[in-house]
């Protein structure tokens, strides 16, 4: 019994054929070459701080402490202007103390005692001069060491006697009131003294402790202006930056594309020749029992001169 095998092979055109194989081996060679060189896709950049931003960070850094001289001098004030509250209220002590009697003494005129005496020498002298006169009367009348003399001469130094206490005492009392009115004008004219002296005290502490606030204010101030300058900074550094990225963005894109295009060109040939249609050719084997040499040879030389035809058909010799 004879039995046949049918052998179905598909090719595409030997040029066709050729140029895939080309492109492989370029495909290759390219990719070993880029392996040796060590060519990679380009890497990503991140763009450097702008001068800007670095300003920004050095005031930033500048700028730490920076108010603490101000507040330490505005303390140093605040604290004077407390000791000077605390001496003013010191100096009000005792503005509140009654007046002391006893005070006048020191205010009595030291020549009040020669005015009197010498008061009292002129009335003494004004009274002899009437004794005088009250006996030159008693001669005249005849009755000069009588009663009615002596009676008269009694009366006359009682009366200069009288007029010299009534003196002495007025002029006393009037020492004593000058000497009172003056004490109690020089009391009450210390104590307004002192107390417009912590008066005056406080109004320095108070004004002190404005100025030590406006003082510790200027460093608080300082650093309000110095962050507003550090962000004005950081905004326009971040604008530099952003176009400095976008710079090294698109040139990576750049180099990524160029990196690539190879790649692109390679795959363009792929598709084109994956698209290209292929022929088919058939191969027919056939066996059969043991025969005769003969038979067998005419048989091959059968078999060879249809896959001979069948390959010329195909074009391939």
């Amino acid at each position: 019994m004879t039995t046949s095998t049918q052998y179905v092979v598909n090719r595409q055109d030997p040029k066709i054929e050729a140029y895939r194989l080309g492109l492989l081996d370029d495909t290759q060679e390219f990719i070993s070459g880029q392996i040796e060189r060590g060519d990679a896709p380009p890497d990503y950049q991140i763009a450097d701080l702008s001068p800007s931003e670095q300003a920004a960070i050095a005031a930033g850094q500048a700028g730490v402490g920076a108010y603490q001289p101000y507040l330490n001098e505005g303390s140093a004030t605040i604290g004077m202007g407390s000791d000077a509250m605390a001496a003013g209220i010191a100096s009000l002590e005792g503005t509140g103390a009654m007046y002391d009697p006893e005070s006048y003494q020191n205010f009595m005129n030291p020549y009040e005692d020669q005015v009197i005496q010498n008061a009292l020498a002129d009335i003494q002298r004004q009274g002899d001069l009437a004794q005088q006169g009250v006996r030159s009367q008693a001669v005249a009348a005849g009755a000069f060491g009588g009663s009615r003399g002596q009676l008269a001469e009694s009366e006359q130094a009682r009366n200069t006697m009288q007029q010299q206490a009534n003196t002495a005492a007025q002029m006393r009392a009037a020492g004593f009131q000058n000497a009172q009115q003056a004490a109690m004008n020089a009391f009450e004219s210390g104590m307004g003294r002192q107390q417009q002296l912590g008066q005056l005290t406080g109004q320095m502490a108070a004004g002190l402790g404005s100025l030590g606030i406006q003082q510790a204010g200027l460093g608080e101030m300082g650093t309000s202006l110095n962050t507003q300058d550090i962000n004005n900074l950081m905004t326009t550094g971040a604008l530099e930056r952003g176009v400095d990225q976008s710079g090294l963005d698109a040139l990576r894109l750049s180099n990524l594309q160029a990196y690539t295009q190879p790649y692109q060109q390679l795959g363009f040939l792929s598709d084109i020749y994956s698209g290209t249609p292929t022929g088919s050719s058939t191969l027919t084997a056939t066996s059969a029992p043991q025969v005769s040499p003969f038979q067998t040879t005419l048989g091959l030389g059968i078999g060879t001169l249809a896959a001979a035809t069948g390959a010329q058909q195909q074009g391939l010799f």
